[in-house]
């Protein structure tokens, strides 16, 4: 592993603008709508995080499998590049990267046999054959870039160095759920425990004065500076987040025939397009 993040893969090549980044999945957003983008790659974090759990993956190769997802979306589609495979195969190759025992089998059996997941796979021979080929070819695709950094060594080292570490569980927590965001595509580690934590004392109802007080302690001060709009941004896009899901059971959420339906939608679309450029 790098020395240190500064001089990673991971910062010098993989910190994106919100501009970059609100280009993934262009193809797709131009076949439907920038919504059903959005909830369809939701859709495909949360069931990641489903099958780590049920594979019982640690949560730091769970966290790492995500940002390859999200990272390989960058220039290609879901009507390409079907996101039941391509989820289940940054599992696995997430798994042999952070050193954790894997077989391909277990990942593909997983998506066939386990009533939870089974059904978004009903109409896809999902094999081992079909996901090793597109592990090789996601390696080249993320440039072989394959250490990724996180949030959770930084938050536990910050907390315990100020006497925090009653607020561990729930930065934690929110650290893990940022993956749900493309936060961990546009901001350094560091800078994203520091809002975990800070969003961590607004939610115990820290005071403002205790919320400056800790952001002085981490080295960032000077309200409107740079560094404390960053903190604040990712704060925001937390709780836009958590906004999300409190509408869940609203119609917000895709059903597993909803994402058959849609993931067919987009796989005609890259088709037609196939089709032109061959014209």
């Amino acid at each position: 592993m790098a020395a240190c993040f500064e001089d990673s893969s991971h910062s010098k090549s993989w910190l994106l603008s919100k501009r970059e980044v609100l280009e993934s999945n262009a193809a797709d957003i131009l076949a439907t709508s920038r919504d059903d983008v959005y909830r369809l790659r939701l859709f495909f974090v949360e069931m990641m995080h489903q099958m780590g759990k049920e594979l019982k993956l640690r949560q730091r190769v769970i966290s790492t499998s995500v940002v390859f997802f999200k990272r390989f979306y960058l220039k290609r589609c879901f009507g390409e590049f079907d996101p039941r495979i391509t989820s289940i195969t940054m599992l696995f190759l997430a798994a042999k990267v952070e050193e954790t025992y894997s077989n391909a089998k277990f990942f593909v059996g997983l998506a066939k046999e386990n009533k939870k997941f089974a059904p978004v796979y009903e109409n896809l021979d999902v094999t081992v054959d079909m996901m090793l080929k597109l592990e090789s070819f996601a390696m080249e695709a993320l440039n072989f870039d394959l250490i990724v950094f996180h949030p959770y060594r930084p938050i536990t080292m910050i907390l315990a160095d100020m006497g925090l570490k009653k607020l561990l569980q729930m930065a934690w927590s929110i650290a893990n759920d940022s993956y749900r965001t493309d936060i961990c595509l546009e901001h350094a580690p560091a800078k994203i425990a520091v809002a975990v934590i800070y969003l961590s004392l607004v939610l115990n109802d820290y005071s403002q004065k205790e919320r400056d007080r800790f952001l002085e302690e981490v080295g960032m001060s000077g309200k409107g500076s740079p560094e404390i709009e960053e903190i604040l941004d990712i704060c925001g896009r937390l709780i836009e987040l958590y906004r999300y899901y409190s509408k869940k059971g609203k119609g917000d959420s895709l059903s597993h025939k909803s994402v058959i339906t849609l993931l067919g939608k987009l796989r005609g679309a890259a088709e037609g397009r196939k089709a032109l450029g061959k014209n």
